[in-house]
């Protein structure tokens, strides 16, 4: 299990003490701490003698740190879990249950709940548009609309528990994503190699959402996210559906940032066309992560599409990315 943290404080610790009501034996819990201003994390093996440590002088980010953990961890599966979750009575087992039972899964998603309604949904699993945008399906919805485990395209990276031989197969998180959209991008090239990605609807695990995204700069984020959504989609897209949906999602892009800079917020606008400015400067780089990835993939994208994509508006996709209100259908 692998828990990167740049924060430590209340929130790591009320996870970590969601593992020890485990019932599930033998969990070893590599924490990694990114530069965190919690100086007691590195005693956290005093209290919990199945933690340990890995501390770094300056923040990686989820990606690199999550990369690090799973290096350290000898496990033949990984969680990965966010420090801002709080895994309930049971869900462990019933995550790992849900992966032995279906063979042909490389990872699966736990049932994530919002920490301060758990009747509630954080999402139970991602689909892909025609816009490269993610439908994150059942967002803020009842949960008891999602209760049974079923395929989904991509899981959150919250609760992502993976099969190390799926990752030797594949690899890991790309190592220039920082953070933002590392999962997606993890889970499409699972699903290029021949795997398939679940929803574990039993394993249940309440998310403190944006606990960690609040405390960092808009902009920083959108950067990433941007960045991040349009190189998975140079990477990881077919010929064909990649020149249908690029320039739809180009133009988006465009016109999100067009319209942050005429709504006052330029620096968000900013993020975005710097997000498009990178991908140009790192196509070089990014093709050869391409070519790599389309040499060995066994499934073509006529037979993948229509298990991984859903429909949704272009007013729906433009109105999440623009950061409106909580809506039951939530794009990323």
């Amino acid at each position: 299990m692998v828990i990167p943290t740049c924060r430590g404080g209340a929130d790591l610790e009320t996870c970590l003490v969601s593992l020890v009501d485990q019932d599930y034996p033998e969990v070893e819990v590599v924490v990694v701490d990114n530069a965190s201003p919690d100086r007691s994390i590195s005693r956290l093996p005093e209290r919990f003698p199945t933690v340990s440590v890995l501390q770094n002088e300056e923040n990686l980010g989820f990606v690199g740190a999550s990369n690090q953990g799973i290096e350290a961890s000898s496990g033949e599966l990984i969680l990965l879990l966010n420090d801002d979750t709080a895994v309930e009575p049971g869900a462990l087992s019933a995550l790992v249950d849900t992966l032995v039972r279906n063979p042909a899964w490389g990872a699966c998603q736990a049932k994530l709940l919002l920490m301060d309604d758990p009747s509630r949904l954080d999402t139970a699993g991602s689909f892909l548009t025609a816009t490269g945008f993610l439908i994150h399906r059942g967002a803020f919805e009842p949960e008891d609309r999602f209760t049974a485990s079923d395929e989904i395209f991509a899981a959150k990276g919250a609760a992502l528990l993976v099969r190390r031989r799926a990752l030797e197969e594949v690899g890991t998180f790309d190592p220039d994503f920082f953070a933002y959209f590392e999962e997606t991008d993890l889970c499409w090239r699972l699903w290029l190699a021949g795997w398939e990605v679940g929803f574990a609807a039993d394993a249940r695990v309440l998310h403190k959402l944006g606990a960690t995204a609040s405390a960092l700069p808009s902009a920083f984020v959108q950067f990433h996210s941007f960045k991040n959504r349009l190189c998975t989609l140079l990477k990881n897209t077919g010929t064909a559906r990649l020149a249908a949906m690029l320039p739809v999602h180009i133009v988006l892009c465009g016109g999100l940032a067009a319209w942050y800079a005429a709504h006052r917020q330029p620096k968000i606008g900013t993020a975005i066309l710097r997000a498009v400015a990178w991908n140009v400067a790192q196509l070089p780089r990014t093709l050869a992560k391409r070519r790599e990835i389309q040499e060995r993939r066994r499934v073509s994208d006529h037979e993948l599409m229509p298990r991984i994509k859903k429909p949704a508006s272009i007013r729906t996709l433009v109105s999440y990315a623009r950061g409106g209100p909580r809506s039951k259908t939530r794009i990323g």
